[in-house]
């Protein structure tokens, strides 16, 4: 952690955070932003008596944006969408193929579609999804944290402002079903469980060489850079751990997430 001046007064506590350049992580990142952010700011200035008590959604968006800009450029433009399995058009799917085959199969091209050209290599010759070292600011995460935390009490309780949060949810559905407003607030979640956690200080080092700026080689990739082992298991360790957060310690669904890094 560094200390940095902010506004006079006041001192910004500047944090380092590893974050991967996974789409199925980023979807949660930005469907925070678009699913409960923006419509709770926007309630802010035109409903403000049907938000919940104790909540400041402007700050709360701002929170989120000073996060994305701290984001490497390719994350903060592309926003994935989810696996479809019924995005594909219908002659072009295997009859033979289950749906859950399908989701399979796509996820996997869209996990080896990130990790070429990430230019980091396992020893076993596998290219890894690429992971970035971001510095943000630990009152960005407080200020998030207040929010899920009364969000969250107010849903238990069925609080006043109940209604509003399940109206957005309601107007904002996942492509493969309906959404509720405790779905909304898991985005915000994992984002959170993420960001928050200080990396452990010797696998930072260990993985540090590999997320400074790399050397450029032919067509503007990065040079190839092969993990030792203790590089190796790191990563994994990091893999592992987003895996749990995603998945929230479902063991099954763990590995199979941590897999695709």
């Amino acid at each position: 952690m560094t200390l940095g001046e902010d506004t006079p007064g006041t001192v910004d506590v500047r944090c380092e955070r590893l974050v991967p350049g996974d789409p199925a992580w980023l979807w949660h990142f930005h469907r925070a932003h678009s699913m409960l952010l923006v419509p709770l700011a926007a309630a802010a200035v035109e409903q403000p008596a049907q938000l919940p008590d104790g909540v400041d959604p402007v700050a709360a968006l701002a929170a989120w944006e000073a996060l994305c800009a701290a984001l490497p450029e390719a994350l903060r433009t592309h926003v994935p969408e989810p696996v479809d399995p019924f995005a594909e058009p219908a002659e072009h799917r295997d009859p033979r193929e289950s749906v859950v085959n399908r989701v399979c199969r796509l996820a996997t091209e869209e996990r080896d579609r990130v990790a070429r050209g990430s230019g980091l290599w396992g020893p076993d010759g596998r290219e890894h999804i690429p992971v970035h070292l971001v510095e943000i600011a630990a009152r960005d995460l407080d200020t998030l944290a207040a929010l899920l935390d009364r969000l969250t009490k107010v849903l238990a309780g069925r609080l006043h402002g109940t209604a509003l949060l399940d109206r957005i949810a309601g107007q904002h559905p996942y492509p493969l079903g309906p959404s509720t407003a405790s779905s909304l607030c898991f985005n915000v979640r994992i984002l959170l469980d993420t960001l928050r956690p200080e990396p452990a200080p010797r696998d930072l080092a260990l993985l540090r060489p590999l997320l400074a700026p790399a050397d450029r080689a032919d067509a503007g990739a990065p040079a190839p850079r092969v993990l030792t082992a203790g590089q190796e298991a790191a990563y994994r360790r990091f893999a592992n751990r987003i895996a749990d957060v995603v998945c929230q310690g479902d063991m099954r669904e763990s590995a199979s997430f941590a897999w695709r890094y």
